[in-house]
């Protein structure tokens, strides 16, 4: 006796020969869909109807038709092979899914200028970029990797160098129109940009150069994505890791307040690729070699 929760009696390929002449409507079109023989789809039909004991078509003429009953019933086949079919597409696409969060001035002026290049190279892997600044649990997170900002040693986290951080202040030609600035006790006198996720670091950095950096003209707060566009814009002098601000110097855009032995500390803080063992797949491997490939250039 058959069990009604037994999937070993399923006649699968003559379900499939069934339910795909209830979707294209003819024996012919679906052998053309199933990439089989008119008659191969026949002898499924028949052998589908001694298996069930029951008849599924009529014939009119030359063309079968489909009993209405029957019909139902290949309906709600072609609805769970579809399921079945999605189920399958999810579960091969989760290996090629990879979950990046990176710090915004990483995502904005070094990854999205090249990501481009990446995806049209790699169009198999569906990339998703988290941009903040927040530390998040790669081992046991949704997140595969994340690129950071700090000394490289975070417990149970491989780490590898991308970028040094070497940081630069720069201003726009138009800011610097009635200002010399030849010391960092100079930058008092203008207003300042401020990366509100860099306010330790900075308040540091002054308070190393002998400048009580609250005696600003002015210091506007902003987002670290937004940093770099308000420096463009004349808004105000800002603090940039020489990176991001790279481009922009050379096309003289912005221009560097201070020269490097000034502005240059022993800083061990760089930016870092990082990654646990368990989520070492192998679309983040393809990732981590075209940062190299990258960096290399």
């Amino acid at each position: 006796m058959i069990k009604s929760n037994d999937i070993a009696w399923l006649p699968l390929n003559s379900l499939r020969a069934f339910a795909a002449v209830h979707e294209t409507g003819s024996v012919g079109a679906a052998a053309e869909m199933l990439s089989v023989t008119h008659g191969a789809v026949s002898q499924h039909l028949r052998g589908l109807e001694d298996r069930l004991q029951r008849k599924l078509f009529t014939r009119s003429g030359n063309r079968l038709v489909m009993l209405p009953e029957a019909a139902d019933l290949a309906e709600n086949l072609l609805r769970n092979f579809r399921a079945i079919a999605g189920d399958i597409e999810q579960y091969r696409r989760d290996e090629n899914i990879l979950n990046i969060t990176v710090t915004p001035h990483f995502a904005q002026y070094w990854l999205l200028p090249r990501l481009g290049e990446f995806l049209k190279r790699h169009p198999e892997i569906d990339l998703r970029i988290n941009a903040d600044a927040a530390m998040h649990d790669l081992e046991h997170g949704d997140f595969d990797a994340a690129v950071r900002h700090g000394d490289g040693n975070w417990p149970g986290l491989n780490s590898e160098r991308l970028l040094e951080s070497r940081d630069v202040v720069v201003a726009a030609p138009s800011l610097l129109e009635s200002v010399s600035v030849q010391t960092p006790r100079d930058l008092v006198g203008l207003p300042w940009i401020l990366d509100e996720d860099r306010d330790i670091e900075m308040s540091h950095w002054f308070d190393d150069h002998g400048v009580a950096h609250l005696a600003h003209k002015r210091i506007t707060r902003l987002p670290s994505a937004l940093t770099l566009v308000a420096a463009l814009d004349g808004h105000g002098a800002a603090w940039l890791p020489h990176v991001y601000a790279a481009p922009y110097l050379t096309s003289g855009r912005l221009i560097q307040l201070l020269g490097d032995d000034t502005c240059s500390e022993q800083n061990t803080r760089h930016y870092y690729l990082c990654w646990a063992n368990s989520k070492n797949s192998p679309a983040f491997r393809t990732f981590r070699q075209w940062l190299r490939q990258q960096l290399a250039r």
